[in-house]
């Protein structure tokens, strides 16, 4: 029942809409232009303007009267039919103004077509409304002057949201911090899963918030190595949470769907590390789910822990959290200290003592619920009035029970009182579905296409508007930031609210089944699958007034939709202003008629399969944004691109574009243009960058080279672009002529407010001095130039204060580096490159020198603040390094033969990656005198290790990581003088024999021995001396015969094997089935047995097994697998003589299946036909 109050607050606010459009300069001029029936168009007004006087009592009475919430009902119809109407007649209007018709349009006496139609639409829709009117007296329903923040409200100004935490704004949590706390940093003894903590309690209780508080404390940074905060989608799916997971912690999954895969790459990146995984607002309830979920948790070092938020007890006991922890509501004085610090922020509520008897009322109502205090509070900000104060408290809407409404009273007036504007933009987020992460500026770009975003008369750009609009939203808690601070959710109390505020007009279609669309519906959100059916859509086809249809991104990159549908939905979609189709990776073309929507204002088509748009779609008069990013396939714009004089976005993939169609200057109200390739001709030339005065954010030009004349430079008029913050400037790389170039980009110089600068293919010799002027780049952050072949000498960019990331490669010309790059020094107290943190050189293949800073030295501040170098292929560079980088945490060099210098003073270096430097420095020496902080070493292409390495004498205690790879002068390698190692990856060391260590590695956990064709054995009592070793890769190792006296490691829970033949013929020996009680992944591959896995190969608690590259397998010996009950995934691949599955049943546990590149056995197993179908009918998830 509450949202049906606040339904009627939606109305209230969506009328706005129609009596902006009435009064908007299109209608004006048509009615003076037209002679309609007289006053129509100014009866509807009247007749809009009496309901609306309406509407408050309306909006009271339907609470308790069904027939005025029908009445609304009814009428939220009818207010959608006249801004139908409405749009157009603006449409109408404003194409008979582009064209020749327009003197006509003044001066013709008689009606049009359209004009009969329209006034015979009008007619309609005003007997509509009268209808409507004349009930109020059988409802009872009374005028009155309406809320103050309904149609008239005022738009308070906000502050902005931050990406933080602010703890200064939460109350009454402090024991409830402390509680959880403690259990986060307990010594506990765990057992198999690490233990479960679970924040139990109502929605809008504080749950996420008191995670964030523990989350965010440095006790608890301090304490674990890894860390990860998820939110849990109601549509809980193992896979995807996995996958959500990794990213979180920066893994690459390179879009794979094979679970046993992702969890394999979490299994290695939580072993042995403390970790803490937040997983917040948990509601699935299947236990078996959460079984596959937990089994890559199981392997992180003890402490580790799982903190959970939930609404539900139940789910928390399925997940045998340990212990439960409720959360209740906050005591009545911290109630009113949130509401305090919500509702006067800054102000003394001491200046205002009538209000705080009304605002503690309203508090005890709320009932100790954070989020509505802290909503309700917000919406009251700065509003001092008493009256205002009063009606909130008064509202019946406290008045309803649980068992009337699921929304929370307190929710629902903080909607009811706030702007008309903000009650439309809010409705219209109804389309997303819970926990559903969302773009600012996307959202804002459909509010826009909506027309919920009015035009200011004080010059702001409606995105301006709608970013304000955002903001207000954003600090009144309608909406929160993401976990990753990227984008914006809604929490799922909100997002309840919003879709009882929106009613059927907008619906969500979720899920695969196929669900009836109220016919009245307007918008219509779903969330894309897979393979979506035409059948699935079918019922579109009833709602033929559909302003939106939009396809949202969950997790899957791409989909597949019928190309019948859009072919078919189409034409249909008269009313249409918001279509997307992004993520339809088959969808290729368009149907023409898409130029008929002559309302669509928003289309995206992102990452679509899209060749080649249609001609029709430059007949979209009102199309403001068209989103083509990702479309791969696409070359060409349409050739009449100029007719879209309302477009304001226009986004592609820039470097599959060629050329730009004829006049693109002419877009006037362009503010996104992704790239601009400028051609030859006038109507193509970068003069046409002149015309776009409003372009912002990010602009890159292509095909600078085919500017004509370098004063046509200066017609893009770039220094007045003060929206613009990054900016690319490209050549073809050919010096055609050197001067040109060189005055043509001295004319492009930005506007001062520039943030990011690249430039590619520069042809010139030398730079304009703009690029290295304090005063015309203050604020430049990232400065790329690369593949200015020609150039002789770099631009003095040294003083340029803002600087933090700089790349320069292939500058063919330069041999020297000195004095120019840092800059005038006797003009300037402050030293070269003060903020600079990231500096790569690459392919400078004729650079021999680099020139320290003249007085250079540990005092002087040079490089202070540099983190990183990286310096690659650059074969001739001698000398020299900078003498001292205090603040440098990594040193990439490879390619650099000729480099022999002192290693300079990095007392911070953490990372240090050497590679085909035959003269580098002598690795003991540079390890002992300089890198106490070393925690990885990377060494490549090195002749300087010798045949034996490290020398002893030598020894680090910091090395976490070392990889060496193409050395080929090394002999054995000992790692005993690495105790602290816990990574170490050898290969294509051709001539390494041994490798050994005598002494214990307790820290050591992977092991990666790949392409050592000499090796012979491993590492004596491996067994013990590496005995925290858990991950083992052994590929292309044809002398490696056995594993070592007393075994492997017992620890041990990936092995991957691979063409090491004299190994696998002794496999019977490995003795894996008494002595590996924790392996779990077991991956074969290259073997000539024909039966393969022998019984009493495997131990039983296996759960993956990968058998790959046998050519002469003939038979799975099911003795081999009748013991592995916990089997869960077997992977077969390029077995070409494997003929089928043995007739005893596989293990029960199986729940994954793949068979790839085996011809025979696929053809038995073809699904309900193949012969040993019936074998595998059962496994749940078969890939072949």
């Amino acid at each position: 029942m509450a949202g049906e109050l606040v339904g009627g607050a939606f109305l209230s606010a969506f009328l706005q809409v129609a009596f902006d459009r009435l009064a908007s300069r299109e209608i004006v001029d048509y009615v003076q232009g037209r002679k309609l029936k007289e006053g129509l168009l100014k009866k509807l007004k009247i007749t809009l303007l009496s309901i609306n006087q309406l509407l408050d009592d309306a909006e009271e009475k339907q609470i308790r009267n069904p027939n005025v919430k029908e009445w609304l009902h009814e009428l939220k119809d009818a207010v959608f039919d006249a801004e139908d109407l409405l749009d157009d007649i603006a449409t109408e209007y404003e194409l008979e103004m582009t064209t020749s018709k327009v003197r006509k349009f003044f001066t013709n006496a008689s009606l049009t077509q359209f004009d009969k139609e329209i006034e015979q639409r009008i007619g309609e829709v005003l007997d509509n409304l009268e209808h409507l009117a004349k009930q109020k007296d059988v409802l009872g329903l009374t005028e009155g002057i309406g809320v103050g923040a309904g149609v008239g409200g005022k738009l308070t100004k906000r502050m902005p949201t931050t990406s933080l935490l602010d703890e200064s704004s939460v109350y009454g949590r402090d024991d409830d911090k402390e509680a959880i706390m403690k259990l986060l940093l307990s010594d506990d003894v765990r057992g198999s899963q690490p233990p479960v903590i679970s924040i139990v309690g109502m929605g809008g209780m504080g749950k996420t918030t008191l995670a964030q508080l523990v989350y965010n404390h440095q006790k608890v940074k301090d304490h674990f190595v890894l860390k990860a905060w998820v939110c849990i989608s109601e549509e809980f799916d193992v896979i995807n949470m996995t996958k959500t997971i990794l990213e979180a912690l920066n893994v690459s999954i390179n879009d794979s769907n094979n679970l046993n895969l992702l969890q394999h790459k979490l299994k290695e990146k939580l072993d042995e590390k403390k970790f803490l995984l937040v997983l917040d607002d948990v509601w699935n309830q299947n236990s078996t789910c959460w079984e596959l979920f937990w089994t890559p948790f199981n392997y992180g070092a003890q402490g580790s822990k799982i903190l959970v938020t939930t609404r539900s007890e139940k789910v928390a006991k399925v997940m045998h959290s340990v212990p439960l922890y409720h959360l209740h509501q906050l005591c009545r004085e911290e109630s009113w200290k949130l509401f305090v610090h919500n509702a006067f922020r800054n102000t003394d509520p001491s200046a205002y003592p009538y209000l705080e008897v009304i605002g503690r009322n309203i508090v005890d109502k709320c009932e100790g619920l954070p989020l509505a205090i802290k909503t309700l509070g917000g919406m009251l900000y700065a509003k001092f009035s008493e009256e205002e104060w009063g009606k909130i408290l008064k509202s019946d809407i406290w008045d309803l029970s649980d068992d009337e409404s699921n929304i929370i009273p307190a929710l629902s007036l903080s909607y009811h009182y706030l702007p008309s504007s903000l009650k439309r933009c809010f409705a219209y987020c109804s389309i997303f579905p819970k926990d559903y992460e969302f773009n600012k500026k996307e959202l804002v770009h459909l509010w826009m296409a909506e027309g919920l975003l009015p035009q200011s008369k004080k010059s702001k750009r409606m995105e301006e508007v709608g970013e304000e609009y955002f903001q207000n939203l954003a600090s009144m808690s309608f909406f929160q930031l993401s976990d990753d601070g990227g984008c914006f959710v809604m929490h799922d109390l909100l997002n309840d609210l919003a879709k009882s505020v929106a009613g059927d007009f907008y619906f969500r279609l979720e899920g695969d089944c196929i669900q009836d669309i109220p016919q009245e519906t307007r918008h219509l959100s779903f969330s894309r699958s897979f393979s979506d059916s035409f059948v699935r859509f079918k019922p579109i086809c009833n709602c033929n007034r559909l302003r939106s249809f939009i396809a949202l991104d969950r997790s899957m990159l791409y989909g597949y939709l019928p190309s019948k549908l859009i072919h078919d939905l189409i034409p249909t979609l008269k009313c249409m202003r918001v279509l997307s189709f992004s993520g339809y990776i088959e969808i290729s073309e368009l149907p023409d008629s898409i130029g008929n929507l002559k309302h669509l204002r928003y289309l995206n088509l992102c990452n679509t399969g899209i060749r080649k748009l249609p001609d029709s779609i430059c007949m979209l008069h009102n199309l403001q944004t068209l989103k083509l990013t990702g479309c791969w396939s696409l070359t060409e714009l349409p050739s009449d691109m100029q007719k879209l004089v309302n477009l304001r976005h226009l986004e592609f993939t820039y470097f599959q574009i060629r050329y730009m169609p004829l006049h693109m200057g002419k877009l006037k109200h362009l503010l996104t243009l992704t790239a601009f390739y400028v051609g030859k001709s006038s109507e193509t030339g970068i003069n046409q960058l002149g015309q776009l005065s409003q372009l912002q954010d990010t602009l890159s030009i292509l095909q600078l080279q085919n500017v004509v004349d370098p004063m046509e430079a200066l017609e893009a008029n770039l220094k007045n672009r003060e929206y613009l913050k990054k900016l690319e400037l490209v050549w073809n790389g050919n010096n055609e002529d050197s001067q040109k170039e060189r005055d043509v980009l001295e004319r492009l110089q930005p506007y001062k407010n520039l943030k990011i600068l690249t430039v590619k293919g520069y042809g010139g010799t030398r730079f304009p001095e703009w690029i290295g002027d304090c005063s015309s780049l203050p604020n430049i952050v990232h400065l790329e130039l690369t593949n200015s072949k020609y150039c002789l000498s770099l631009p003095t960019i040294g003083q340029l204060p803002s600087l933090k990331e700089l790349s320069i490669s292939s500058f063919d010309g330069i041999e020297v580096i000195g004095p120019e790059f840092y800059g005038n020094s006797t003009l300037s107290i402050t030293p070269p490159f003060r903020s600079l943190e990231t500096l790569k050189f690459e392919g400078m293949v004729s650079w021999e020198k680099w020139y320290c800073f003249q007085g250079e030295n540990e005092t002087a501040g040079v490089f202070a603040c540099l983190q990183e170098i990286q310096i690659k292929n650059c074969p001739r560079l001698t000398e020299h390094l900078p003498p001292y980088l205090p603040s440098l945490r990594k040193l990439m060099i490879f390619g650099c033969q000729q480099l022999m210098v002192p290693f300079p003073r990095v007392p911070s270096l953490c990372v240090l990656q050497l590679g085909t430097c035959e003269k580098m420095w002598r690795l003991e020496e540079v390890l002992l005198t300089n890198t106490t902080c070393l925690e990885e070493l990377f060494i490549s292409d090195s002749d300087s290790l010798g045949p034996q390495w490290p020398k002893w004498g030598f020894s680090n205690n910091s090395l976490r990581t070392l990889f060496i790879q193409h050395c080929d002068s090394l002999l054995s390698l000992s790692l005993d003088l690495f105790p602290n190692l816990h990574k170490l990856e050898l290969s294509s060391c051709e001539n390494l024999e041994t490798l050994s260590a005598s002494e214990g590695l307790e820290k050591l956990q992977e092991l990666k021995l790949i392409h050592l064709k000499n090796l012979k054995s491993l590492p004596e009592h491996m067994n013990t001396n590496l005995s925290a070793l858990q991950f083992l890769r052994l590929q292309n190792c044809p002398q490696l015969e056995s594993f070592p006296v007393g075994g492997i490691p017992s620890n041990l829970s990936d092995i991957f094997i691979m063409n090491c033949p004299k190994l696998v013929a002794c496999r019977m020996e490995w003795g894996l089935q008494h002595a590996l009680c924790s392996l779990r992944y077991f991956s074969i591959v290259g073997d000539d047995t024909e039966s393969f896995p022998e019984e009493g190969l495997l131990p039983d608690n296996i759960r993956t097994l990968r058998i790959s590259g046998f050519p002469n397998l003939k038979s799975i010996d099911y003795k081999g697998l009748l013991h592995l009950k916990s089997l869960e995934t077997l992977s077969i691949s390029h077995c070409p003589s494997l003929l089928c599955f043995p007739d005893e049943a596989l293990p029960k546990s199986l729940s994954s299946l793949e068979i790839m590149r085996c011809p025979l056995l696929k053809k038995r197993c073809e699904k309900e036909k193949g012969e040993d179908w019936h074998k595998i009918a059962h496994i749940p998830h078969i890939l072949i």
